[in-house]
């Protein structure tokens, strides 16, 4: 009993899960806040594609709440803050890590304030005037801060990152969703209702097992490590995942998608009668073919840069000059670099072929049947569950790792 108390109180596990499920209570406590002077009746944006992409950002904004806008503005303002960084002739690369924060956090706040806008703008409130919007925008505002900082604390002190949220997030809505077009795809009928039912089903857990298949294969680089034991030479590599992007593109797709969507109906709020702002609100969405494209885009992009960021070739080939290791008949510096980051890159356009064929191509079908769009979003989602879930389970693994070296340390401290 004493050491189950003793690992109760000390295991790294045990501490972290305790904040991660802490925060996702808190979480789900805040999406059940109402947002001020709205009812039941408060009109929402019609736009079923920001609903759907909503979910995949922790936000959900066919129920307003204090959370609706989840973390979308930051997702954007990270990968805008991070292209400019990239690009050097801005200057922002030699800035100090605070800094890109904080540019990273006001891109974020002007983000959200336009989302913020756009969805007050789209509300009927109980109120007339605009100090309660003022006041509607600014509590989404904060929401969407809080929000953001809810993912630092879990990924400080939680498991899982940042995508814990987004993984609740998608647990709590997307399966109700989900259900709602599989209901239509039942037509009222029963038995055909036990038929889709039943094929949903064993088909996700198909693909989930062929997702953790692909997750789990890797591509291995031969490695030379001179401290090691001759013995385990042979045995030693560098490993790149199969998908080195996981589920992330999904995700940050599907906030990059919602940006000419948000911009076009914030402009309509100033220029209501312009035929192009019109046109993009109504195209840039994933019920139109345009959006669609832009969407499949976006994903295999996303994947060739998130492999290239995972792997980071750069990082690796400094870490074996240091170490003196080297891959085996590579030289070591700028050509372990360029190596790394080719077989980074080979693997990123399998990865995107991946995400596009299964997460992408069946958003084809939104176009004929725009009614079960939920139903064509599954595998998108399945996917970032996936990732997402195996993302935590390898941090679980070290923890426990770590933990069992732990007695070793204290009988040295003894002595």
């Amino acid at each position: 009993m004493h050491t189950w108390q003793k690992w109760k109180v000390n295991h790294p596990i045990f501490y972290k899960s305790n904040w991660s499920i802490l925060i996702v209570f808190i979480f789900i406590l805040g999406k059940s806040i109402p947002l001020p002077y709205t009812d039941a009746k408060s009109l929402v944006i019609q736009n079923a594609s920001l609903h759907v992409a909503s979910l995949a950002t922790g936000g959900n904004l066919a129920q307003l709440s204090l959370f609706s806008l989840g973390i979308a503005p930051w997702m954007s303002a990270m990968i805008i803050s991070g292209l400019l960084t990239q690009a050097r002739g801005f200057g922002l690369d030699r800035l100090s890590e605070n800094r890109q924060d904080r540019i990273s956090k006001e891109i974020t706040i002007l983000f959200t304030l336009i989302q913020g806008i756009v969805m007050v703008e789209s509300m009927k409130l109980t109120v007339s005037g605009w100090q309660p919007k003022a006041i509607v925008l600014l509590t989404l505002t904060t929401g969407t801060m809080f929000v953001v900082w809810l993912s630092n604390m879990n990924a400080l002190r939680g498991i899982g990152g940042l995508t814990l949220l987004v993984l609740a997030n998608i647990l709590q809505s997307a399966m109700q969703t989900g259900l709602v077009g599989i209901e239509t795809l039942a037509n009222h009928s029963n038995a055909r209702l036990a038929m889709v039912v039943g094929s949903v089903v064993v088909g996700i857990i198909l693909f989930a097992y062929l997702n953790v298949i692909t997750d789990r294969g890797e591509y291995r680089l031969p490695l030379v490590r001179l401290l090691i034991d001759s013995k385990y030479a042979t045995r030693s590599y560098l490993p790149i995942k199969l998908t080195p992007a996981g589920g992330m593109p999904i995700m940050f797709a599907m906030s990059m998608i919602t940006l000419p969507t948000y911009f076009c109906l914030f402009l309509l709020t100033f220029f209501p009668n312009n035929d192009w702002l019109i046109w993009g609100a109504t195209n840039f969405s994933f019920a139109k073919l345009p959006g669609i494209i832009l969407y499949i885009s976006l994903l295999f992009g996303l994947s060739l840069a998130f492999a290239l960021v995972n792997v980071n070739a750069e990082q690796q080939a400094k870490g074996f000059q240091r170490s003196g290791d080297y891959l085996l008949d590579i030289r070591p510096g700028k050509t372990t670099e360029h190596r790394i980051n080719q077989i980074a890159l080979s693997l990123g356009f399998f990865g995107g072929f991946y995400n596009v064929v299964f997460a992408g191509l069946p958003m084809l079908m939104i176009t004929s049947h725009p009614d079960q769009m939920n139903v064509y979003m599954l595998p998108g989602y399945v996917l970032m569950i996936v990732g997402f879930s195996m993302g935590m389970i390898d941090q679980i693994n070290i923890l426990s790792i770590r933990k069992k070296y732990q007695p070793l340390f204290e009988s040295r401290k003894e002595v």
